[in-house]
């Protein structure tokens, strides 16, 4: 990767100065096509930069808002979880009241069948 990098550089360096020493221009004139292409250029580069800060600001911005949801959701589920446990325990104690008054009952008539000639 590295090599194919100084190898692009090196061809683009050496076909700039190829194309400067081959020009119809004049000196003047390519001094002057030169700062345009690097005004250019270096506006190019001020903008992707620019574009690049905007999108780590958004993501950072997006990161802690999720943060923020999060945390607030899951502080809602375990209130809801809290209260539906408080709500639900006293059914919950009368079913297994009712449901060991049943099993009494069906030993107490298994027992009384049981007891009968």
């Amino acid at each position: 990767m590295k090599h194919v990098l100084l190898g692009s550089l090196s061809g683009i360096v050496l076909g700039g100065i190829y194309g400067l020493v081959n020009t119809p221009r004049s000196g003047k004139e390519n001094q002057e096509v030169l700062k345009a292409y690097i005004d250019e250029t270096t506006y190019h580069v001020q903008d992707v930069t620019d574009k690049v800060n905007d999108l780590k600001y958004a993501v950072n911005q997006l990161t802690a808002e999720s943060k923020f949801v999060q945390d607030e959701f899951m502080t809602d589920v375990q209130k809801i979880a809290t209260d539906f446990q408080v709500e639900a325990e006293p059914r919950i104690r009368r079913i297994q009241e009712k449901a060991e008054k049943i099993q009494k009952e069906v030993e107490e008539t298994a027992q009384s069948v049981s007891n009968t000639p």
